[in-house]
């Protein structure tokens, strides 16, 4: 049985690297070295944070995408957007019930979450 990782080549922010073919973007960025200080959020699809615009070889049309969701495709060209982090909820802590629905009464997208 042969154990080969089917490579293709990406760049990001017009730098050439050769990542395997099966990674997400933001997998990919990091496999070729990349170290996420901001825009990495959940991982998992649904706080945006790593909105990513990218072409494809050949291509003039700019697509976006989540890096944590899109998986890489050979010649394709990556540029991160720079995120605004979302709605912060304040309320005080004093009068929350220390209760599930709490949760989701301040923070809704949890039920999306996978992890």
């Amino acid at each position: 049985m042969e154990n080969s990782i089917n490579l293709v080549t990406i760049y990001v922010m017009g730098k050439k690297h050769s990542v395997p073919g099966d990674l997400t973007i933001m997998k990919a960025m990091e496999y070729a070295g990349h170290q996420f200080r901001r825009g990495s959020g959940c991982r998992g699809g649904f706080c945006g944070a790593c909105a990513t615009i990218y072409r494809t070889k050949g291509s003039f049309k700019l697509q976006g995408a989540l890096a944590c969701q899109k998986i890489v495709e050979n010649g394709m060209y990556i540029a991160q957007i720079p995120f605004t982090p979302a709605e912060k909820k304040t309320y005080d802590i004093g009068e929350v019930r220390p209760d599930d629905s709490a949760f989701l009464e301040y923070y809704p997208e949890i039920t999306r979450c996978l992890a």
